[in-house]
């Protein structure tokens, strides 16, 4: 399992969603492993849904971007959580 984000401040709402999407993904196929599945899987459809948005609430998405990394640490997991944190991080302004 390997994920990695874009250049920060390069990936635009569609690369997060891109991002997002692989995440979710890993996190089907390694769920059984992650006791907060249900919690990452709510986070990650959160950023999504502010990503369709228009325009996206960049407070929300830098709330959950920062929130994301703590529930992944540990897990099998954490690269494709913290990919799209990542992204969003460098995303807005």
């Amino acid at each position: 399992m390997h994920q990695s984000a874009p250049v920060r401040n390069a990936a635009g709402p569609g690369g997060v969603r891109d991002l997002l999407a692989e995440f979710r993904a890993e996190l089907d196929r390694h769920q059984q492993d992650v006791a907060t599945a249900p919690v990452l899987r709510g986070a990650a459809e959160t950023i999504d849904a502010r990503f369709a948005a228009s325009p996206p609430d960049e407070g929300v998405l830098l709330q959950v971007a920062r929130t994301l990394p703590a529930l992944v640490v540990g897990t099998a997991v954490q690269e494709g959580g913290q990919a799209p944190a990542e992204a969003i991080a460098g995303w807005p302004g």
